[in-house]
């Protein structure tokens, strides 16, 4: 498959990603107009703890993406057979998950609705809820087959098509017939049914020309012990992620945790760009050679280098003043420092999704998972630390320098070499010239004129970079 076709595919992935987002940011502030404050803050609640029964997936489908990626040769047959063993196994899960969310969240609806007629609202929404766990998990796994098969158009479409249903269809039914949880749910499980009942069409139709294949145990291992890893990266990942906050609302108080959440959320907005290349890389790098893929690796670290400095640098230096246009001077005053150095965080974040593609797709997500867990209690050292010396700018420190050190030992593991990411030194270099360049506390203007002058010294060399160049050309664009 051509370059120019994996091009295409993160450019899909890109505007997929980016669709979910302006629709949530289209009908909120509707919902909340239309079912209250309360009713959508319940809602909100229900979809957290629905996310957090999401373990449930096992990691079965990343497991799918991986085995129908590196099966790639092999006959027809073998991948439908690992395809409908997935789906199996995913449906049994998502039963189980169905069954036990129900035991647990009615105790949870009692102890959070305090009005009778709420109570009894999300009480007859907690049936609906249920039917999310087998109606998402197997859209996982279909979601898995069409990325390892590489039909990124075709996924990100239904997927965009399924996420504005989603936002929208609860909206319809609760503004046109009464605003009440149970229609809103029932309006998000129809549009979810939709959604996934699509991308099954395309997995199925993609199954038949197998002819009648079954699901084999002999494929369960396999799938449990890569997916597996990844359940147990999933369970720590949120604790690295969420540390932070619990701890600086523990120490400096509530009102600090908006001055670090607030940034941290918009910051983790740009992590879009690297996480549509690691969609498109994944099914590519699992079908090649070790040297193959390192190769891949290589080229990608070069891209989202450059692209991702050419998004930080602005933002490092420009978030002060639009923190004071956003939300006003004070909180500025309070959250430009920690915001700074987080978006200095996300650009390291953003490299370091390269080498975590390479290991999971070498069949390693052992590593990652292992990583994660030998950082969680140096982490809570480092926040009480460095929040101790230099308070809410400490606590983003310390993410930082997690994540750097996430970057630097999964990059070993994978065993790069210097002249692998010797093309991210000089992005690196102008992130942290742009982080000492806040330092200063210029002027609107000449904070304008510092952002342009490094941004253009990042397209100067990207320029110089014959991976990069190639995107620049017309027959780059083109399919093949």
């Amino acid at each position: 498959m051509s370059a120019s076709r994996l091009h295409h595919n993160v450019l899909y992935n890109l505007v997929g990603s980016v669709i979910p987002i302006l629709a949530a940011l289209i009908t909120i502030p509707i919902y909340i107009r239309t079912i209250g404050e309360v009713r959508y803050g319940l809602l909100s609640l229900i979809w957290l703890a629905f996310g957090y029964f999401g373990i449930f997936d096992l990691g079965l489908s990343r497991a799918a993406a991986y085995r129908l990626s590196a099966l790639r040769k092999q006959d027809l047959s073998v991948r439908v057979s690992v395809f409908y063993t997935a789906c199996s196994l995913s449906l049994c899960m998502g039963v189980f998950a169905c069954f036990l969310f129900h035991l647990v969240a009615v105790p949870l609806a009692e102890y959070f609705t305090v009005d009778p007629l709420l109570r009894a609202e999300i009480l007859r929404a907690l049936p609906l809820i249920s039917l999310f766990f087998p109606i998402s998990l197997l859209g996982g796994i279909f979601g898995g087959c069409l990325q390892a098969e590489e039909r990124f158009l075709v996924l990100n479409l239904q997927q965009s098509v399924g996420s504005i249903l989603v936002q929208c269809l609860p909206l319809a039914l609760t503004f046109f017939i009464r605003p009440s949880l149970e229609l809103a749910v029932l309006g998000a499980v129809v549009a979810r049914f939709i959604s996934v009942g699509w991308l099954g069409v395309s997995c199925f139709t993609w199954a038949r020309a197998a002819g009648r294949i079954r699901a084999s145990f002999s494929h369960v291992k396999d799938l449990f012990a890569y997916g597996g890893w990844i359940t147990f990266s999933d369970m720590i990942a949120p604790l690295l992620n969420g540390l932070d906050q619990m701890i600086i609302g523990a120490t400096l108080g509530p009102r600090a945790i908006a001055h670090y959440s607030v940034p941290f959320s918009m910051a983790s907005k740009i992590l879009i760009i690297p996480a549509t290349f690691n969609r498109a890389v994944f099914p590519r790098m699992s079908a090649m050679h070790t040297k193959d893929a390192r190769e891949l690796s290589k080229k990608a670290l070069s891209i989202v280098a450059h692209v991702m400095a050419l998004l930080s640098v602005p933002g490092i230096i420009l978030v002060q003043p639009a923190l004071e246009i956003w939300i006003g001077k004070e909180f500025a005053n309070e959250a430009h420092l920690a915001a700074s150095i987080l978006i200095v965080g996300m650009w390291f974040n953003s490299i370091g999704y390269i080498p975590w593609t390479f290991l999971q797709s070498q069949g390693r997500p052992d590593v990652v998972a292992k990583i994660h867990a030998l950082e969680l209690l140096p982490f809570v050292a480092m926040l009480y630390g460095l929040i101790w010396l230099f308070g809410l700018p400490g606590a983003a420190l310390a993410w930082c320098l997690r994540i750097i050190l996430d970057v630097a030992l999964q990059s070993w593991f994978a065993k790069f070499r210097w002249s692998d990411g010797r093309s991210v030194v000089f992005p690196g270099m102008i992130v942290i010239l742009a982080m000492l360049v806040t330092s200063f506390h210029p002027a609107l203007a000449w904070s304008l004129i510092a952002a342009s002058v490094l941004c253009c010294a990042v397209i100067l060399k990207m320029m110089q970079e014959e991976d990069l160049v190639l995107y620049t050309r017309p027959e780059f664009w083109r399919r093949t």
